[in-house]
């Protein structure tokens, strides 16, 4: 009995200590936290975390950059996506002693306004100060949003790092890259990707095509046009890319499957080496088809350079009703045509004019198939430098769209960022893609989708229904 006892005693005092213990680590731990910022991000992709772009450009910072949240910390709470946007922007002091972050309710503080009489002020705002340079990042900047079937509008995805670093270079630099979207003649508006652009520190600009003066921009963004661009907007985008003898331009133009016969956009296509066909780009292999949709193939990189420069080269891009395109050469007077990204093998072109009983056998033309390719004209000066101008051309628009740039698993969003940025030789070039805390989406493709359904449909139902004859059968004859 008293042997029980002691034993009993025994437990008791070793289960107060362990418990004493706990607490003690947990107190512990807190205060090393709240001291050293100790934390562990466990999440798909440290979405929790700002990535090593950041990182980088926060070691290298050498000016100071005040950083205004216009709320107080509880105002970044109740949703994920608002405390993950509050978790970003506190950890830039911590990187960086240049980086200065103060909580303002400017409502309570009217002086506070005072200082910036140039801006609208409203809650939940970023704005970034370094000496005399303003930048004012407004909240719904911060996230991708998305209208529902039931007209609800929620957050896709969190664009907090991808603002706030490109307001900190913003700040920091005298010169920014001048981008005009070409709007009219039934162009698109390029969906989100403008949007994208701002957000990484370029200007971007609407522009008329009615006046076809574009020598203060560096870059020119036309998207599928669906009427034909008259013989003056065609000069002027010659002028943009002679650009009085010294080039160093770049046209990024994007082509579409609604659009018909453009003879004076052709022709200026065609001195550069690229011709559309009418008809729309489909693949056979549902291994390269997005959703059991063959007109929504994914396209294969060539370019070696810009794989390189992909976080994941697995992932791939997604080019939806593209235009099938070809080359009417590779290399002649001067203008060179390359292949950045191409359709496989297996995709095919259903002409424009194909019937109901079209097929995959009545292919009008085999891949591979030109996907998104590079054209430039290349001259040489007299103290032999060389000056080049650059037209990309995209055989999709439906790239630019929400679909396949704010879809985490595909690599629109990296690729064509690090493009243009890579092209217009930006030193102050960081490429960061929004992210969601959703974790990578499932873009499965269709043989992926159809190899699943087949999974959990028939094979695992029948081997459970297997099972349970067996043990029936056993439990009866045993």
């Amino acid at each position: 009995m008293k042997q029980s006892l002691k034993i009993n005693i025994l437990i008791a005092v070793i289960t107060v200590l362990l418990s004493v213990a706990v607490l003690l680590m947990n107190a512990i731990a807190v205060m090393l936290s709240e001291r050293f910022h100790l934390q562990v991000d466990l999440t798909y992709g440290r979405v929790y975390e700002i990535g090593d772009d950041t990182k980088n450009l926060l070691s290298m910072l050498d000016t100071p950059v005040e950083i205004f949240v216009l709320s107080d910390i509880t105002g970044f709470s109740g949703s994920p996506y608002l405390v993950q946007a509050q978790q970003i922007m506190d950890q830039y002091p911590r990187y960086s002693d240049m980086i200065t972050l103060e909580y303002v309710d400017y409502a309570t503080n009217p002086l506070f306004a005072v200082h910036f009489p140039e801006l609208s002020l409203t809650h939940g705002d970023l704005i970034f100060r370094s000496g005399d340079n303003v930048h004012q990042v407004f909240a719904a900047n911060l996230f991708h949003f998305s209208q529902q079937p039931d007209g609800n509008i929620s957050i896709m995805a969190s664009r907090a790092e991808e603002a706030i670093s490109s307001a900190i270079l913003h700040v920091i630099s005298d010169d920014a890259i001048e981008v005009a979207l070409l709007t009219g003649n039934g162009a698109s508006d390029g969906g989100v990707f403008p949007l994208l652009l701002t957000n990484n520190n370029y200007s971007v600009s609407s522009v008329s095509l009615s006046n076809p003066v574009f020598d203060d921009f560096d870059v020119l963004m036309l998207f599928a046009p669906t009427i034909d661009l008259s013989e003056e907007v065609v000069r002027g985008l010659e002028a943009f890319l002679y650009n009085d003898g010294r080039y160093g331009k770049i046209l990024f133009y994007t082509a579409d499957v609604s659009q018909g016969a453009m003879p004076n956009l052709d022709m200026f296509l065609a001195e550069w080496g690229i011709q559309f066909t009418d008809g729309a780009v489909f693949e056979t292999n549902p291994e390269r088809t997005y959703n059991f949709q063959p007109f929504y193939p994914t396209a294969e990189y060539v370019e070696e350079r810009y794989v390189n420069m992909l976080r994941d080269p697995s992932m791939p891009m997604l080019m939806p009703l593209a235009r099938p395109m070809e080359f009417l050469f590779t290399a002649r007077d001067g203008y060179h045509v390359e292949t950045l990204v191409t359709f496989s093998e297996t995709s095919g072109v259903r002409p424009a004019d194909a019937g109901e009983d079209f097929t995959a056998h009545d292919n009008a033309r085999p891949g591979p198939i030109p996907a998104l390719v590079r054209t430039s004209f290349n001259t040489l000066t007299a103290d032999d430098e060389h000056l080049r101008s650059y037209i990309i051309v995209s055989a999709s628009t439906g790239m630019f769209e929400q679909l396949a740039l704010q879809n985490t698993s595909v690599s629109n969003v990296e690729y064509l960022l690090n493009l243009i940025g890579d092209m217009t030789e930006r030193t102050d070039h960081i490429s960061i893609v929004p992210v969601s805390l959703a974790g990578r989406t499932l873009g499965v493709t269709s043989a992926q989708a159809t190899r699943l359904a087949v999974v959990m449909a028939i094979i695992i139902p029948l081997v459970i229904l297997l099972g349970g004859i067996g043990s029936w059968l056993y439990r009866r004859y045993r």
